[in-house]
């Protein structure tokens, strides 16, 4: 199982991170798909892509909600932004986070096998945002829109569709169960 290091805020190494995926986006888009982004609408990495620009453009306004994971080999892996936000839960008004943006690096969504992939990467985002959520005094709710690409790798994670918009809701039972699993999953892997 890959390890990640789990980093808060739009520190040094998320900038120089973001800047490294865009020239591997550009790079990959020369390589993969003659020079044009167009090319690769309807992929992970053209998402990818068009989510990397919504984040380098709220830098400047939401620093300290970045949210990022670097890998083993100290290349940012994944990034998101997150916000407190109010739900509807169980009949009662609750504080929680809400997980916006979220991608990974374009080496870790791009079809073509790279070198730097390693698989895990927003598994462990979504793993440190729920320690962070769980050592403040937010509730352990976790709330993010997706799309239908990615609505099976949240929906795989624990997160439930709550009806039909995009909008999913990571319960706090679930979101145990999921740092249970990656606690087991390491242990094992320590044994192998």
């Amino acid at each position: 199982m890959n390890e990640f290091r789990y980093i808060v805020g739009a520190t040094r190494e998320v900038r120089q991170g973001l800047v490294l995926w865009a020239r591997k986006a550009r790079e990959y888009v020369n390589t993969y798909y003659e020079g044009r982004e167009e090319n690769a609408r309807g992929t992970d990495f053209y998402r990818g892509i068009l989510k990397t620009r919504q984040i380098v453009d709220s830098l400047l306004n939401k620093e300290d909600s970045f949210r990022g994971v670097i890998d083993d080999q100290g290349l940012l892996a994944s990034v998101c932004i997150i916000q407190e936000t109010s739900i509807l839960f169980e009949d009662t008004y609750t504080d929680c986070l809400e997980i916006e943006s979220l991608t990974n690096s374009p080496w870790n969504t791009i079809e073509y096998q790279q070198l730097q992939r390693r698989k895990g990467a927003a598994t462990s985002l979504v793993e440190g945002i729920i320690k962070e959520s769980q050592e403040s005094e937010l509730s352990n709710i976790f709330k993010l829109m997706t799309i239908p690409g990615a609505k099976r790798f949240y929906q795989k994670i624990g997160f439930e569709e709550t009806n039909g918009s995009g909008k999913m809701i990571l319960n706090p039972n679930s979101a145990s169960m999921l740092l249970l699993d990656l606690d087991q999953k390491r242990n094992s892997a320590a044994f192998d």
